[in-house]
């Protein structure tokens, strides 16, 4: 693997940090899948999240800053935690933040760490969360009123202290971000454009690397950034912030795009239901693992091109495990097919009619239209006509260890119950040229 501008976990304690909104911090990933501890990931505090509301602009540990197992927790958006008891009694449409991403991302990591050298014991994992509920890219990045950036920066000086407590060194290797979903629709005037939502992109990058990584951790090399594609109840009409997500992680050194989040089980708030989070949080594990354990480069299925042939489109994709296959999301607690699996082509006249989608290569797409184009013409996929989701993903046979719990899955998939999440890479959203 190429040298890479990224850190790697070679710490005594390696904070692994998430940062974003609702997503990241787990809203409605009720009730908690991860009760009991897996290897030996740490938290600070008794929760992945902080003690304090969460919008508070300081991350303070929840029962103080004392490094526990990590395992899931159900908390109220004000930090408190709830017992089962309490989860019970709960009103009906009550927020609550449970299941997050971290506690299988961190676990299956580990797995894998720990398999390939036995060494790695010495190197511990650290999961903190230190998103914000309904915030836009602007809220979360460093200067704004109030300063939520600084839950990073609490965050990171209080692992810090607890690592030295127990006498280890302390870094930073990964920072996963969940975000995107105010900015897709401009919610309070959000940046929305693709330049503007990219360059927002570009300086938290730089932010977390100066102000967190090297000014708390200390180390050189920044953290790597692992992110998820905005989509399925955000997806929008033009695509914009998903394909700036997408070009700023194909662009940029030690970024890495995991996965879209439209394949997976979600409520109609747009939030994840617990497999859901937990289904994500393996795909975040595979490229953690896929980047620190086998010490490849990453990205994820996404268009190389589209060339116009007559009335035909034949796009070309970067697949990780080829050849490429047609699936069914789900759509809420179910699994669905999407029409035209989910592609759209629109061209100076409106949106031109596709009659067909086969898979033509391994690594190829064809569309078959009801007219030719007219003029220049845009291929998009997963966009708001096909609700955020499209219906193709790559060969990867991998699964994950955990799998379906179903707590609130529609019945007619039952089948899935205790079976593995299958880790096949779904392509992600984007509005490219045709030429």
């Amino acid at each position: 693997m190429p040298a890479e501008p990224f850190a790697r976990p070679v710490f005594g304690i390696n904070h692994i940090l998430a940062y974003g909104q609702s997503l990241a911090t787990g809203w409605e990933g009720v009730p908690a899948l991860t009760r009991r501890p897996r290897y030996d990931a740490l938290m600070l505090g008794r929760s992945v999240r902080a003690g304090g509301p969460e919008w508070s602009p300081a991350w303070e540990p929840l029962g103080g800053p004392v490094l526990r197992q990590l395992v899931a927790t159900e908390q109220l958006p004000d930090g408190t935690l709830l017992d089962q008891s309490a989860l019970a009694a709960m009103a009906p449409g009550a927020v609550v933040l449970g299941e997050t991403v971290l506690e299988e991302a961190v676990g299956s990591l580990r797995a894998r760490m720990l398999a390939a050298d036995p060494s790695a014991r010495l190197r511990l994992l650290l999961a903190s969360s230190c998103g914000v509920g309904g915030r836009d890219l602007e809220q979360l990045s460093r200067g704004a009123e109030p300063d939520l950036f600084g839950r990073l920066r609490t965050c990171a000086n209080a692992a810090r202290t607890a690592a030295r407590a127990w006498g280890k060194t302390y870094g930073i290797p990964a920072v996963l971000l969940l975000q995107g979903e105010n900015n897709s629709w401009g919610i309070d005037g959000a940046a929305s454009d693709i330049a503007t939502y990219g360059a927002l992109l570009a300086r938290l990058h730089r932010d977390i690397a100066t102000e967190v990584a090297e000014g708390i951790a200390g180390q050189a090399a920044p953290p790597a950034l692992v992110t998820y594609q905005t989509g399925g109840a955000y997806a929008s009409d033009d695509m914009a912030v998903p394909q700036a997500q997408l070009d700023f992680a194909l662009d940029t050194a030690g970024v890495f795009m995991a996965a879209p989040v439209y394949p997976l089980p979600d409520r109609p708030s747009g939030h994840l239901r617990t497999d859901g989070y937990r289904w994500l949080g393996a795909q975040f594990g595979k490229v953690l693992a896929t980047l620190f354990v086998d010490c490849r480069p990453w990205r994820p299925l996404h268009p190389t091109g589209a060339v116009r042939q007559g009335s035909q489109i034949l796009a070309s994709f970067h697949v990780p495990e080829p050849p490429l296959l047609f699936g069914r999301p789900f759509y809420g607690a179910r699994r669905e097919p999407v029409p035209d699996q989910g592609f759209s082509v629109i061209d100076e006249a409106g949106r031109v009619p596709v009659e067909a989608v086969a898979i033509a290569e391994p690594d190829r797409v064809v569309l078959r239209l009801g007219r030719a184009p007219a003029g220049p013409a845009r291929l998009r996929y997963a966009d708001r006509a096909h609700r955020g989701r499209g219906g193709l993903h790559d060969s990867d046979a991998r699964l994950a260890e955990v799998g379906f719990a179903g707590p609130d899955l529609d019945p007619a998939e039952a089948a899935l119950l205790g079976t593995p999440y299958p880790l096949m890479n779904w392509c992600v959203g984007f509005d490219i040229a045709v030429v």
